[in-house]
């Protein structure tokens, strides 16, 4: 199921604009690792074929960042090429599941609780950056979301 990060990213801000969710650069990169870390932890394989970078500020897709940095902080108003020009393109269950949880916790929290949610010190991104790793590794991400998954089914 693996695509570009960018198709991914248009598809999570055309469904936020279509239940009026204001997406910034931030969020969309946490709504990004929130899909993609589900995906993963489910199919063993990533949502998306780029890798998460370790920045200072949190996990990074950095084609997704400079399709978006000129809207700093506020919310994204565009839906990027990549994802206009593969409108074919279908996800399967698991993946719309993972972008329906995403969206589901956008509602809920904003960018800044987003990124304090991504920097708990067990979380991938803390690991990576505690070992000067430049990416956050698949493994660290699905073994993350895999516990989320464990403690939901337990419910």
């Amino acid at each position: 199921m693996s695509q570009s990060a960018l198709f991914l990213a248009g598809e999570i801000l055309k469904r936020a604009k279509e239940q009026n969710i204001g997406i910034s650069n931030m969020s969309l990169q946490k709504l990004l690792f929130i899909a993609n870390g589900l995906y993963l932890a489910k199919k063993g394989k990533p949502l998306f074929n780029e890798p998460i970078e370790v920045w200072p500020y949190g996990p990074v897709i950095k084609s997704v960042y400079h399709e978006f940095k000129e809207y700093g902080n506020t919310d994204i108003k565009k839906i990027p090429i990549a994802y206009t020009m593969n409108l074919d393109k279908e996800f399967d269950a698991t993946a719309n599941e993972a972008i329906n949880f995403a969206l589901q916790v956008a509602q809920n929290l904003n960018a800044i609780q987003l990124s304090n949610w991504t920097h708990l010190p067990e979380s991938p991104w803390a690991n990576a950056r505690n070992n000067n790793d430049d990416y956050i590794s698949n493994e660290s991400i699905a073994e993350y979301f895999q516990r989320f998954i464990e403690q939901q089914e337990q419910l």
